[in-house]
């Protein structure tokens, strides 16, 4: 456990040797150092994430930092043993995480199902509505997508699932501006400020 905290934030190093007790941040405990090697222990963390230290926890989700050697971002990962591939960022370090009061990127309200419309695409980029085709599933005929571009906003897809369409704007930023679902005061941006990325560049953002 020391090799592990020796390698791991310096900022988080400093800040675990001022409490004695873990932390309730509301949503997330965080672990004083007592607790950090049950914790480990319980959850076979050394087994499954090896090079990562447990900080904390939000119900059956655990909150890790890197340990190697420096800083880096705040990761959430489900406590189960799904590995390093399922780590969600929370925050882009724990600097950043302590100062906003330990917060949990929160999931943006949407329908379970909407009508999906793209707009604001420029009439000269089809290339970006060719990757916009792909994300969709749509089946829109090469030849006619000049036209489309030209008739925006146009609808997309009906009853479609704007969470899975959130999840695919993920791996996707160029699209993000330019997918709307329709709400019932007119059309609303699928990507917002939302998810992990967004939330860690928030916490970044001199005040």
């Amino acid at each position: 456990m020391q090799h592990l905290l020796s390698r791991t934030d310096a900022v988080y190093q400093r800040w675990l040797t001022s409490i004695t007790d873990d932390v309730d941040a509301g949503e997330v405990v965080i672990f004083c150092r007592e607790s950090l090697p049950e914790r480990h222990t319980t959850y076979e963390i050394g087994e499954w994430l090896p090079g990562f230290l447990m900080i904390g926890q939000d119900g059956d989700r655990g909150l890790f930092l890197a340990c190697d050697g420096g800083g880096g971002p705040v990761f959430r990962s489900d406590l189960g043993g799904p590995g390093e591939a399922d780590h969600e960022i929370v925050a882009p370090d724990f600097a950043a995480w302590q100062r906003s009061g330990f917060p949990l990127p929160r999931e943006p309200e949407l329908p379970l199902t909407a009508d999906v419309w793209v707009d604001d695409i420029p009439i000269n980029t089809v290339q970006l509505l060719v990757r916009m085709r792909k994300l969709l599933g749509a089946d829109w005929r090469f030849g006619e997508l000049r036209n489309l571009l030209a008739t925006q906003p146009f609808l997309a897809a009906r009853s479609a699932h704007p969470y899975a369409l959130l999840r695919r704007l993920e791996d996707a930023p160029e699209l993000r501006p330019h997918l709307f679902y329709a709400g019932p005061d007119g059309l609303r941006p699928v990507w917002s400020l939302r998810g992990p990325q967004d939330t860690a560049t928030a916490m970044a953002q001199p005040t």
